[in-house]
């Protein structure tokens, strides 16, 4: 096939890993299997549906970086999450909201009341 008007064909982004520490084995999960990451005493938590680890990555800002921003949502300053990994939104109090995952716990996410908003547009609702 031909390109279009000579423009370049866009490469397509390689899929990103990354290295989570669990016990002491070093673990490679896809980004687009990770479901959301935590970040509790300075270091970040990633789960996915199999694993769970800690990530080489010091900061949710770090993490952001390496990640699609059309895929990965920061919903509140100590987590990030995959919002295609967002199984339910349930209301909450004062007009917030939790995001339930589908993890295997269904692990509830809470989404901050200044991110109110994004969520709204996100899903369109």
């Amino acid at each position: 096939m031909g390109q279009l008007g000579g423009m370049p064909k866009p490469r397509p982004a390689q899929p990103v890993k990354l290295l989570a520490k669990s016990q002491s084995r070093m673990i490679l999960i896809d980004a687009e299997d990770l479901i959301y990451a935590a970040i509790q005493d300075g270091a970040i938590t990633i789960f996915s549906r199999d694993t769970e680890g800690v990530s080489n990555y010091r900061t949710v800002e770090d993490l952001m970086e390496a990640l699609d921003p059309d895929v990965f949502w920061r919903p509140h300053r100590s987590y990030l999450v995959n919002i295609k990994h967002i199984k339910e939104v349930v209301p909450w109090f004062k007009s917030s909201y939790v995001l339930k995952m589908d993890d295997k716990r269904s692990s509830e996410i809470p989404v901050s009341r200044n991110q109110t908003k994004r969520l709204r547009e996100l899903l369109k609702l």
